[in-house]
């Protein structure tokens, strides 16, 4: 909002500097451009319908790779209590490593070949409790880390996606179109001019911006703070993070538990 209210504030400059500077009284009455307006509205709830069903979606992820990590983790407790030759510290390590490598993607400081490759290493741990007799648990594992890499899939495809291009732009010619149209409209006051003016602004100028804001809801600052206002909160991944480093300095595990 705070960003938008300049622009506001010069098209109602401009709209000022027409009537009053210029003495342009305006080509059309204010009254007969309610067309466009409609128009402008009806693609935006269109645009922001659609944005927003794919927000609701991306919303989950952070909270699903996180449970599916806390899982694999409970499968190599699981396993490390019934083959005592495998070193549940080092399993755990593997699985902050590819936390850190997610939560690393996510932030822009690791590219998407780091990320996948981070999962491939995964799946040398897996190999590793096959190769120790706990098959079973490695058939556990396996669908899980299919989970976590779907799910970062999923993340890189709507990073990398607009919806509906096309649409984009005819909307952003549209607010143009309903911008200069205020301008060059006839008011029956100054007072009407003064409210009618920066409140057609505002509205398309702010939901435009909106709209492209959730259109990514996983473009994150290097330094961990949202980029605009519409990213999806990654604290579950965060959180899960900090019980796994906590584990892993806690010592060795109690049978039959996930505890230290």
């Amino acid at each position: 909002m705070l960003s938008t209210l300049p622009l506001v504030g010069a098209i109602l400059a401009g709209k000022f500097v027409l009537q009053f500077a210029l003495g342009f009284q305006g080509f059309v009455d204010f009254s007969d451009v309610g067309i466009v307006l409609t128009a402008g509205v009806f693609l935006l709830g269109f645009l922001l319908a659609g944005t927003m069903a794919d927000y609701k979606e991306a919303e989950k992820i952070p909270a699903e790779v996180a449970s599916t990590l806390e899982t694999l983790e409970e499968i190599f407790v699981l396993a490390a209590t019934n083959r005592p030759g495998l070193d549940v510290a080092s399993l755990r390590r593997g699985l902050l490593e590819m936390t850190d490598g997610i939560k690393g993607w996510l932030l822009k400081k690791r590219t998407s070949r780091e990320v996948y490759e981070s999962m491939t290493g995964l799946n040398l741990l897996i190999q590793q409790l096959e190769r120790e007799g706990a098959g079973p648990y490695a058939s556990r594992a396996v669908p899980q880390l299919l989970a976590v890499r779907r799910s970062v899939s999923r993340i890189d495809v709507i990073r990398r996606t607009g919806f509906l291009p096309p649409a984009y732009a005819l909307l952003e010619v549209l607010v143009t179109i309903i911008i200069a149209l205020t301008l060059i409209a006839r008011f029956k006051s100054v007072a009407a001019a003064c409210l009618l003016v920066p409140f057609v602004a505002l509205i398309n100028i702010y939901m435009l911006r909106l709209i492209r804001d959730i259109d990514n809801p996983f473009d994150y600052e290097t330094d961990g703070r949202d980029h605009g206002s519409g990213e999806v909160p990654l604290f579950p991944l965060d959180e899960y993070r900090e019980r796994l480093a906590a584990r892993i300095e806690g010592g060795p595990v109690r049978p039959g538990t996930s505890e230290p």
